[in-house]
């Protein structure tokens, strides 16, 4: 589940030396730039290491925002051939979206800390593997504690620790959120997962999270009394495991109501796992909406769009009357309820059935 990003400027003057996990990250340069920082220990699929990019808030704010970078999963010959993501230092993550400076954004000046996706096991393995003739080393999840010991040494008294990611992040988001959110215990948790759509058994096949399990090692960082943490399926009880253990936290998802690129990677699990081509799932929609009657705060989009948050979308976005940007200020404000789940209307359908049509003219 790929998808792409602007290429941004690189702060290419600063070197930044490999130091111990557990140091500070280097202070920050006072410009609201974007700090690459090589953390040792880390390692891609391809055994190279990666690091972890840093942008500090430019006015003492104490809020804290963690992402995870999207990008392709590899668990069989076909992904790992030819949709893995492996690039130990991708573009930084710019200024739109969620990280863009203007006072609507209910992230302003956050400090954050982005995570790159190179190792192919949406940020939870913790494995080796030889896949399609190579070895693949899935180190997401010690990757990810490796960066958070640096967080913790770098960031004090947080206010809010704010989780997220798009795509391979998303479902990331969600399974290391526990992981994440134990370095700050007396921070108010937001979990914004941005197409990393955990549903239940009936929609995402137990046989493709098994396959995960085994391949990624994924268990060895599940908690281990979450019923997400067993032989087969039932991954969404992470989303009630999250709820249960963090109580005052929020916990969402984001998610178009036909998300094709999600919809593909679910066509694995068709036919018991062994559909010749993953084409054929049509249930998103329908997974979605008994996710929400679980309990889950989703905020549907109409169409088959990937992914929301790191660009425009993120203002322009209306449902229902709500705005994406709007719905997300309350979910982060802990004085609010939650925000309830949206739905497309009819009229926002059309709309975009409309908006379609004319484009293509």
């Amino acid at each position: 589940f790929d998808f792409d990003f602007k290429t941004m400027k690189f702060f290419g003057a600063l070197l930044v030396p490999v130091v111990a996990a557990s140091d500070p990250f280097p202070a920050s340069a006072g410009d609201g730039s974007w700090q690459w920082v090589d953390v040792e220990g880390t390692e891609c699929m391809d055994g190279k290491q990666t690091g972890v990019y840093v942008r500090y808030s430019q006015n003492g704010n104490k809020n804290v925002g963690v992402y995870l970078y999207g990008g392709g999963a590899c668990f069989n010959e076909l992904t790992c051939t030819v949709a893995s993501t492996k690039n130990p230092k991708p573009g930084n993550m710019g200024s739109k979206g969620i990280f863009e400076a203007r006072s609507d954004n209910p992230l302003d000046d956050y400090n954050w800390v982005t995570v790159p996706y190179c190792t192919g096991d949406v940020h939870g393995g913790e494995a080796e593997s030889r896949i399609a003739l190579a070895k693949r080393r899935f180190s997401g999840a010690n990757n990810i504690k490796l960066i958070m010991d640096r967080a913790v040494s770098t960031f004090s008294d947080v206010g809010t620790i704010f989780v997220t990611g798009e795509s391979a992040g998303g479902f990331g988001s969600l399974a290391a959120y526990p992981s994440i959110r134990s370095n700050f215990p007396d921070a108010h948790g937001v979990l914004m997962d941005d197409s990393g759509q955990v549903l239940a058994d009936e929609y995402l096949a137990p046989c493709l999270v098994e396959e995960w399990r085994q391949v990624w090692n994924l268990n060895a960082n599940l908690p281990a009394d979450c019923p997400c943490n067993n032989d087969g399926g039932n991954l969404d009880a992470a989303w009630e495991y999250g709820r249960t253990k963090y109580p005052g936290d929020s916990l969402s998802l984001i998610s178009s109501i036909n998300d094709a690129v999600i919809s593909t990677f679910f066509g694995f699990g068709l036919d018991n796992c062994s559909a010749a081509v993953p084409i054929g799932f049509n249930k998103m929609h329908e997974g979605l909406e008994a996710l929400a009657t679980s309990g889950v705060n989703i905020y549907m989009i109409p169409g088959a769009g990937h992914t929301h948050t790191s660009h425009d979308e993120f203002y322009s976005r209306v449902v229902d009357g709500i705005g994406l940007y709007q719905w997300v200020a309350q979910l982060i404000d802990p004085a609010q309820t939650d925000p309830a789940t949206v739905q497309p209307t009819s009229e926002d359908i059309i709309d975009r059935k409309s908006t379609r049509l004319n484009s293509s003219h």
